[in-house]
């Protein structure tokens, strides 16, 4: 048995095992550890994180419990159960088992927990066109005292990260089929946008070029443009340089760089919370 594979459940080696028959993975003990390395790994970036955005992992969470939920399941699907409001919940399912371009979304707006949710059971929904998931195996919630805007806010950010490294993970299974568009192109962000806010992929379009346009419009005009949690787009001046001889470092020949007038260069200054975020990248 593979070393991968040896660390799983029992349940979760069948549930894989069935997985590689149904993908198109060649049906060996290769393709089964490979899974096994890949479900592990997005097993520990939930839980990676989940510990960055401070939240915290519970056995069950009641239906009537008003915090919304980050759910990870036996089959790596990723749920989003949004705080209780009027009774009701917005949901975001992700099925990214082996998609390698972007993941099956489906968004559910006015659900509702039919049962409590608990570790090793299906999570049930009252209504719309997802009834119940794989056994969970990860639930994870904000603390009591952190309020519906800023849960909302940190289950956001929880899903678009998660799914975007799950796809780019998944990519490491096989090679794409001919024609599957790049993870972070304008046609993947465009189609998994569109999904995920229930819009057109035209009015998506329209949104970002309006978007782009505004940053461009405000850098233009010499404004320090916030990319929010990225951080801030700016101009700055070059002064004017005379014309003068260097050497070319490839031939070591002297050569003559032109004078260059002042001119204003764009610039951007990443914020220290993406830069401490990049520090803990594994690459």
């Amino acid at each position: 048995m593979g070393e991968h594979i040896a660390q799983l459940p029992e349940r979760i080696r069948a549930h894989l095992a069935g997985l590689v028959r149904s993908s198109g993975l060649p049906d060996t003990e290769d393709s089964l550890e490979t899974l096994a390395r890949v479900w592990l790994e997005k097993k520990r970036m939930f839980e990676e994180q989940v510990r960055a955005l401070d939240m915290q992992e519970v056995a069950s969470l009641s239906a009537s419990d008003p915090r919304g939920a980050l759910l990870l399941s036996s089959s790596a699907s990723l749920v989003t159960v949004g705080p209780l409001e009027e009774r009701r919940r917005r949901v975001d399912y992700a099925s990214i088992q082996l998609r390698a371009d972007v993941p099956h979304l489906l968004v559910l707006e006015g659900a509702s927990l039919a049962e409590d949710l608990a570790l090793d059971r299906e999570a049930r929904f009252s209504a719309g066109p997802i009834q119940s998931t794989s056994p969970l195996l990860k639930i994870a919630v904000c603390a009591p005292e952190v309020g519906p805007e800023e849960q909302e806010k940190r289950l956001r950010e929880a899903t678009i990260f998660l799914t975007n490294r799950f796809v780019k993970l998944n990519r490491t299974l096989a090679a794409p089929a001919p024609g599957t568009p790049e993870q972070f192109n304008s046609r993947s962000l465009v189609t998994y946008l569109a999904r995920r806010n229930r819009l057109s992929q035209k009015r998506i379009r329209q949104i970002l070029a309006d978007y782009h346009f505004s940053l461009e419009a405000g850098l233009l005009l010499g404004e320090r443009v916030r990319l929010g949690r990225i951080g801030t787009l700016h101009l700055r001046k070059l002064p004017a340089r005379k014309a003068r001889v260097g050497i070319n470092p490839l031939t070591r020949e002297k050569i003559t760089i032109k004078a260059r007038p002042e001119q204003a260069v764009p610039r951007i200054a990443f914020s220290r919370l993406l830069k401490e975020r990049a520090r803990q990248v594994q690459l």
